[in-house]
């Protein structure tokens, strides 16, 4: 379950932000765009946050801008809607800031179907450096923590969820977005069940607030008022350096989030990816790239998040952002393994291979190490896989992961990873996309066999790989499911390097078609990895059938070793595909099962040549 093809990190990097800047004036700014660079190693970094800031919101300060604007004399007291808003205690609750103490993932999956905002960090304070992760004040590394968000007032708190109300608040904006896109051009609006209410005196009373609680906006001091009379809607590419061709290719279905204090707007990346949040802003406001596809599945960042990685630009420009991941971003690696997953989906239509499960969690790793396919989302608690400890033993050997029992215990609450794919940016676009391609592989194959069939998978890496200098988590095909293993592997390297080529033709440093010719299999049990000419560069375990499906497919009559010739063509890959069925658990019931699927074509030629790969 762990791909062959291994890179290591070599060194730590330093920020370089390039920044097109907006010009001062309202008339001619224009979005930013940011090369998008690491200031450290490609590693999760912890977010930093400075001082509590007075929040221009609340129910209390909104009272006390609509009293300053009285005694400025700003503007008329009729201008104010006096029938609406009789004084400023006549401002009242619209929504709560609130925290939730969520224990798990259940009770995080209840939020969000509420279409809640969730932020792991207060929205109230100074961000000083934005990162990856952050952990609160009194949460739990192994457990529980706060997050934060507002709700509206007559909202329904779930009664197995803890939570606080932080503050009261009059938000001047209704959450609606629709709505008040449609009606951009209408002068008055409904708030708090107020109809009729000037926007322009909701504008100034925003101001105010803003002003008195020392948050207004640099841009506007600098611009003045009019600045914050234009309102526009971010918009902007998400993009990401393909190490093979050179250039910088969309990032497909994520989602970018913009947030200014408590107003909230999200837009998806399309096949450009080009996208366009749902709400207009009177300031510059804060960037958000999410690594939750459209197509339903996740990238995460590391075992020790609570929700899909996502690349925080900070503070800019109202009118749009553009983001170009280079190598050495952590953003890098999420956008390419997100990319890949998307590719490997249209290349499943194409070839008729059956997809995986939508909701894919995985996990994207930089560093040193490997790929596996836990699947532990669909067996954790299931035919024996209980403990922690099989856990700890299973990621170690696959991953060469070493995890604390507090990191284990987060990620069975919040994770459980279905894919850990170490997408270190010294693999190329062509390394990641080839490991993804072949953990993806795996996911099909557990979406056909199920769960009982991969606990056995598992169990065999357990009880038979190795922790030694070699590391081989394949074993050496002795013990109990060797034969799963080897039908296993066997396919999940077919499909990988298959797409490889299909995806970069021979313009990649990860495989060849002699690559997967040159050599002669070894028999089982073995130490011995195979060594070829040309790519694929490294070794797979000799024991394991890796280029028997490519003789099935192929056309080439070539020798596999003394005595025995590959004459067998006429077999696809969804051919292949479908006799992996659940039951088949050796390269020779696979052998079997795609002969009775396929009326015994070429029977004695298959047979042939599965005894000469050693499986007769």
């Amino acid at each position: 379950m762990k791909n062959t093809k291994m890179f290591w990190a070599v060194v730590s990097m330093t920020v370089v932000f390039c920044w097109l800047v907006s010009c001062q004036k309202e008339e001619m700014q224009t979005k930013e765009t940011q090369d998008v660079e690491l200031q450290e190693p490609d590693t999760a970094r912890m977010i930093k946050i400075g001082e509590k800031l007075e929040n221009p919101y609340s129910v209390e300060n909104m009272r006390r801008a609509y009293d300053r604007l009285l005694k400025k004399n700003k503007v008329s007291k009729k201008t104010y809607a006096a029938k609406t808003f009789k004084d400023s205690n006549d401002i009242s609750t619209t929504d709560y800031y609130v925290r939730f103490w969520v224990e798990n993932d259940e009770q995080k999956s209840l939020l969000l179907a509420d279409s809640l905002n969730l932020s792991v960090v207060p929205l109230d304070v100074e961000i000083v450096e934005d990162g990856d992760h952050y952990l609160d004040e009194g949460s739990e590394l192994d457990g529980a923590r706060w997050l934060y968000t507002s709700v509206v007032e007559n909202y329904h708190f779930h009664e197995s969820i803890k939570y606080e109300k932080l503050e009261d608040l009059f938000l001047i904006e209704a959450s609606d977005l629709g709505e008040e896109e449609e009606h951009e051009e209408m002068k008055t609006t409904t708030i708090g069940g107020k109809t009729g209410i000037s926007k322009n005196f909701l504008y100034d009373l925003e101001d105010e607030a803003l002003m008195l609680t020392g948050n207004l906006d640099a841009e506007q001091s600098r611009n003045g008022a009019a600045v914050a009379r234009s309102r526009q809607r971010p918009q902007g590419h998400v993009r990401v350096l393909n190490t093979v061709s050179g250039n910088f290719d969309p990032v497909v279905g994520v989602k970018v989030k913009t947030r200014k204090w408590f107003k909230w707007a999200k837009g998806w990346t399309n096949a450009e990816g080009f996208y366009r949040v749902n709400r207009r802003y009177r300031r510059n406001v804060r960037y958000t790239v999410i690594f939750k596809n459209n197509r339903g599945f996740k990238i995460w960042p590391s075992v020790v998040s609570v929700s899909a990685a996502r690349f925080r630009a900070g503070s800019r420009s109202k009118f749009g952002h553009d983001f170009n991941f280079r190598t050495n971003s952590a953003g890098w690696r999420w956008a390419t393994v997100n990319n890949a997953t998307r590719r490997y989906l249209d290349y499943c239509t194409q070839f008729g291979i059956g997809r995986p499960h939508r909701n894919l969690r995985i996990v994207a790793l930089g560093g040193s190490g490997a790929s596996s396919a836990p699947m532990l989302r669909r067996v954790w608690g299931l035919y024996g896989f209980t403990t922690r400890s099989k856990v700890v033993t299973f990621l170690a050997k696959a991953n060469k992961l070493n995890m604390s029992a507090n990191v284990v215990a987060h990620m069975l609450k919040f994770i459980q990873p279905d894919l850990i794919i170490r997408a270190n940016a010294n693999r190329g676009t062509d390394g990641v996309f080839s490991v993804t391609f072949h953990e993806l592989a795996h996911a099909s194959h557990f979406k056909k066999v199920g769960s009982r069939y991969w606990i056995k998978y598992i169990n065999y890496i357990i009880s038979y790989g190795t922790l030694s200098k070699a590391k081989r988590p394949y074993g050496d095909g002795r013990g109990k499911n060797f034969g799963l293993c080897a039908l296993g592997e066997a396919w999940a390297y077919h499909c990988g390097y298959t797409l490889i080529l299909e995806e970069f033709g021979n313009d990649n440093n990860i495989v060849s078609e002699e690559g997967l010719e040159n050599f002669e299999p070894i028999r089982r049990p073995s130490n011995i990895s195979i060594n070829r000419q040309g790519r694929p560069l490294f070794a797979w375990e000799g024991w394991i059938p890796s280029g028997i499906m490519n003789d099935l497919e192929d056309d080439n009559e070539d020798l596999i070793r003394q005595g025995f010739n590959d004459n067998v063509s006429g077999y696809g890959i969804a051919d292949i595909f479908n006799a992996l069925d659940s039951g088949i658990e050796s390269p020779q019931a696979f052998r079997n099962r795609l002969l009775s699927e396929n009326g015994n074509r070429a029977a004695n030629d298959v047979r042939n040549l599965f005894e000469a790969y050693h499986w007769d």
